[in-house]
Order: structure tokens, then C-alpha cells, then sequence
């Protein structure tokens, strides 16, 4: 087929399925585009079913149970990885497909595909198109497969926009049957295949439903990366350009070569107190600016880290209201941001502990400070503190280690969400961060008791960890509970409140990390206390 006549087709097909909002549709749609043009083969689209829990055929007439593929399928989670078209050529012969090549050949005999093309969003398979063998032998030209390509780009971008209004409206439908389904079940079973049915049916849902997150949390991610760009732009750029020379562009100039080359420094109450009377001082020698501005523009600079370089504060004084306003606001929305991509990271961090339960998943891993970790999960949720939590820091200088922090940051959000549910919103929360030593023979797999624990920390300059420490006002853990609650599933908060995954998610990140987890509870203080190595503590 000519190029042209391929292009028309593309560009027809886009036009087509852009409005379309059904995931079938979308996925019947590519199949009928694809059968209009191989005509002497056969294609086969497979589409991740909720009901079935596994990857299926779109159309009724080709489901058989030897085209069902689970989310968790070794060939389907490398799959997801790829970012092409793949022959079954490729895996008979290239060597460097050799530790998939079972697993693909296996794929490919049981669909007796040829060629096969997936629809990928995030390392996620959304769905997958395969084309048996042509007629005649006949192979697949390279204007064909580039065709091909063009179409799976223009699919994934419509399954990802059907997946957001289709697939959760379903998820939540399913959801609702299911649970009921499954309570009248369990009202007449033992205890014990009471439980084991439990974590069936949630098992196959939970998966689902973290397949589903998936999809949305990274169309937003990536467009407030966007954004983040596109306002680096302009403060580097556009405001540098057109802004006459002037305290505001040297304002913006100096804010980022100071931050480029600053660590990041917790100040406490007292500190933050006391810089802002000597910087309002420094602000109103010798220029015209009021008390009320000063203080301002000192709270500003202090918040931001930037209160103790003298060029920074000497710009801010010589700035007028004007310039400094817009200095304001343009280092305000780079937080905001900042905090916005540090709140989707968590998401897709949930997404990825979700998915741990069911397969291996090898993590990046950083050399970082855990008071910062801590802080930023402070701003995240500094909504449902402000209104009645008092949030007291107990920190010390610390090591940093080397750890995954997204995994991190799942056990402080999960600590503080608690903690804030527990005492209903109203309360202390003291967070102490500490590094000791730890010379007692300890079951890495087991929860041990806080005050236990605290006893055998030391001075040593050996065996050192850091540790972090939530303790809450709240009413405490029933002692009969304390054994339960960080099995999987197992939740004492109000249905639609709480799945009971947060604290089994903290407890696999910590024996992940090679750490130590205790907890001691009594009405009025909970202590959860989370122990790291300095060394050896690779997220692996």
C-alpha cells in the first residue's frame, strides 16, 4: 500500500477515535482499522477485563480460556517495559531478548502471533494488538510496521483518556457486587476460608484498581512536569529578557545560584523567630520600607531558605512592592509545584508498594537526609494538620542514607494519616529523628516493642541507625489488636475510611530496607518507632 494511501487512513483513524470515550470501542475501533487494512491476515486486540481479571480478547467470538494473560505474567510485565513492535523473529534469534525468550515464545504460540504491538502507559500495559501469520508467508514491510507504530501512539493516548471515565466507573460498579457477593459468602463459611476467600477476591480488585490509578496519576504528572518546565522557562528566559536590569532580575538570578549550591536546612520555631527579627532589621536599615513589609518579605525569605545570604537580602530591600511581589509569586507556583509532583510521586509510590505484593520490583536508590523526607510529607498534609494537630520536631543531626525515598515517604504519610484519623483531628504529634547505635540481637521480620527498642539504643560509634520516631495523643491501640494490625487488609476504620494496607506496606518497606519496626501503645501515647542503618541500607 503507498504512503499516501497509509497516511489518509492514519489520519482518518485520528480523527475517529479522539472523541471516543469507551475503552471498546477505542480498542474495536484499531481492530477495524487494522483488518480494513491487512486484508489476507488476522488480528487480535487483548484488553485488560475487570470481571476476568486478566488481558482478553475485545470481541466475544475470539475469548477461549487460552487467551487470558494476567496482569502480573512474566512476558506481560516485560512487556510493558518496551517502547516497540515486536516479531516472533525477534525472540527466535536476537540474543539479547535471552531471559524473555521462554516466556515470549510462549506468548506467541499460544495466540500463534506474528507480530505483535502494545499499547504501554507508565511501564503498564493498557492493551495489546497481535497479527497472525500472513497468507502466502508474505512478511511485514517496514512502511507497515512504521504504520503500525503510528497507530499505537495515537491508540495509547485514546485508551488512556477512555481508561479515566470508563474503566473506574466500571472498577466501582464491580467493586460494590463484589463486596456484596462476597459478604453473603463469608456469613456462612469457617473463620478460615472466610479469610483465605477475603484475600482472594480483594487480591485480584486491589490489582486492578492499582492497574487504574496508574493511568490518570501519570497523565497529571506529566502535565505538571509541563508546567514546572515550562515556568523554569520563564523565570530564566522571558523574565531575564524583558524585565529592564533592576533588583527583581537580579533577585531571580541570585535565588537560583544560591539554591543550586545551598543544602537544605530545618530551622526550628525559635530559629525561624529569631532570623526573622534580625532579617527585619537588616530589611529596614536604610531604606523605606515599613515593619509590615519587612516582616513580609523576611517570613518570605526565611520560609524559602534564602534569609542568610546577604545579596539576596540586599536585593529584597532595594526592591520595590511591585518587583517583589512578582518575585513572590513566581517562586510561590515553583513550590506549589514542587509540592504537587512531591504529592504524585507518593501516589504512584502507593501504586508501585500495590504491586510488590504480587511481583519482584527493583527500586532506584538515593543517598538522602530522612528529616527532609519528613518535612516535605509535613507540607503534604499540612491541610488536615492546621486545624487542630500540633506537629512538634524533635530532630538531631543525622546521617544520611541510602534508601528508596518514595518508599519512605509512604511510611510517613501512612504514620501521620493515622495518627490524625486515631485522634480525630485534634491533638500532638511529636516526631523525634535521631541516630544511635544498636547492638541487640533483633528478628528483622518481627514488630518489636518502642520501649524495648529504646533501651537498646546507644552511643556506640558502631552498628549506627537512624531513627524516626511518631508518637501520637491519640487513644491508643487496644492491645488485642496490636498483633493485627499491620497483617494485610485488616482495618479497624469505618468502611470506604481505610483499605488496611498502609501499615503492611510500612512493614515490608522497613524489611525491605534492612531496618527494624516497633510499635508500644497506651491511651494517650502511640509510638511507632522506624530504625534504618546508615550502612548496608540499599533498597534491594
Amino acid at each position: 500500500m503507498r504512503n499516501s494511501s497509509l497516511s489518509l487512513k492514519r489520519r482518518q483513524y485520528q480523527r475517529s477515535i479522539i472523541s471516543l470515550l469507551n475503552i471498546e470501542e477505542a480498542i474495536t475501533r484499531v481492530q477495524e482499522l487494522i483488518d480494513e487494512i491487512f486484508t489476507d491476515t488476522r488480528s487480535i486486540v487483548l484488553y485488560w477485563n475487570d470481571a476476568a481479571g486478566a488481558f482478553i480478547p475485545v470481541k466475544p467470538a475470539d475469548r477461549s480460556e487460552n487467551l487470558k494473560f494476567r496482569i502480573f505474567d512474566d512476558f506481560m510485565l516485560w512487556l510493558g517495559e518496551q517502547d516497540r513492535i515486536f516479531s516472533r523473529h525477534d525472540f527466535q534469534h536476537s540474543k539479547k531478548f535471552g531471559p524473555v525468550r521462554e516466556a515470549a515464545l510462549e506468548f506467541f504460540n499460544a495466540t500463534q502471533a506474528e507480530i505483535i504491538v502494545p499499547f504501554n502507559l507508565n511501564k503498564s500495559v493498557l492493551a495489546l494488538l497481535y497479527l497472525v501469520a500472513r497468507e502466502g508467508g508474505r512478511h511485514y514491510t517496514k512502511k507497515e510496521l512504521r504504520f503500525l507504530l503510528e497507530i499505537r501512539d495515537i491508540t495509547t493516548v485514546s485508551l488512556s483518556n477512555a481508561a479515566l471515565y470508563e474503566r473506574l466507573h466500571a472498577m466501582l460498579y464491580h467493586l460494590e457486587e463484589k463486596v456484596k457477593e462476597r459478604t453473603s459468602e463469608l456469613s456462612n463459611a469457617q473463620a478460615q476460608l472466610i479469610q483465605q476467600e477475603k484475600m482472594a477476591s480483594l487480591g485480584v480488585m486491589v490489582a486492578g484498581i492499582a492497574h487504574e490509578i496508574n493511568t490518570p496519576t501519570s497523565v497529571v504528572s506529566g502535565a505538571t512536569e509541563n508546567l514546572n518546565n515550562n515556568l523554569q522557562l520563564i523565570m530564566s528566559e522571558i523574565v531575564a529578557d524583558r524585565i529592564p536590569p533592576g533588583p527583581m532580575r537580579r533577585l531571580l538570578a541570585e535565588t537560583q545560584r544560591v539554591r543550586d549550591k545551598k543544602d537544605f536546612k530545618i530551622l526550628s520555631a525559635v530559629e525561624k523567630l529569631r532570623a526573622g527579627r534580625e532579617l527585619v532589621g537588616r530589611l529596614t536599615t536604610g531604606t523605606s520600607l515599613s515593619q509590615q513589609e519587612a516582616a513580609a518579605r523576611a517570613d518570605f525569605l526565611i520560609d524559602l531558605g534564602l534569609g542568610d545570604d546577604d545579596s539576596i537580602i540586599t536585593l529584597s530591600a532595594q526592591a520595590s512592592d511591585e518587583e517583589f511581589q512578582i518575585f513572590r509569586a513566581l517562586l510561590n507556583i515553583e513550590k506549589n509545584l514542587r509540592n504537587m509532583r512531591f504529592a504524585l510521586s507518593s501516589i504512584l509510590s502507593i501504586v508501585k508498594a500495590l504491586k510488590h505484593y504480587s511481583h519482584r520490583d527493583q527500586a532506584e536508590a538515593e543517598n538522602i537526609d530522612v528529616r527532609e523526607g519528613v518535612e516535605n510529607t509535613l507540607t503534604v498534609f499540612h491541610n488536615q494538620l492546621k486545624h487542630g494537630v500540633q506537629v512538634n520536631r524533635h530532630y538531631e543531626p543525622v546521617s544520611k542514607i541510602t534508601c528508596n525515598p518514595g518508599e519512605l515517604n509512604q511510611i510517613y504519610s501512612n504514620l501521620i494519616v493515622n495518627s490524625v484519623h486515631a485522634m480525630k483531628g485534634k491533638g500532638t504529634i511529636d516526631i523525634f529523628i535521631r541516630e544511635r547505635s544498636l547492638d541487640a540481637v533483633l528478628d528483622p521480620k518481627n514488630v518489636h516493642d518502642d520501649d524495648k527498642l529504646e533501651a537498646a539504643l546507644g552511643e556506640k560509634a558502631t552498628n549506627r541507625y537512624v531513627c524516626i520516631t511518631l508518637q501520637d495523643s491519640g487513644p491508643g491501640i487496644p492491645t488485642e489488636l496490636q498483633s493485627k494490625i499491620f497483617d494485610p487488609f485488616f482495618t479497624t476504620k469505618a468502611p470506604g475510611e481505610g483499605t488496611g494496607l498502609g501499615l503492611g506496606i510500612i512493614r515490608n518497606v522497613v524489611l525491605k530496607h534492612h531496618g527494624y519496626l516497633a510499635l508500644s501503645s497506651t491511651p494517650g501515647r502511640t509510638r511507632f518507632t522506624i530504625a534504618l542503618p546508615v550502612e548496608h541500607a540499599s533498597a534491594q
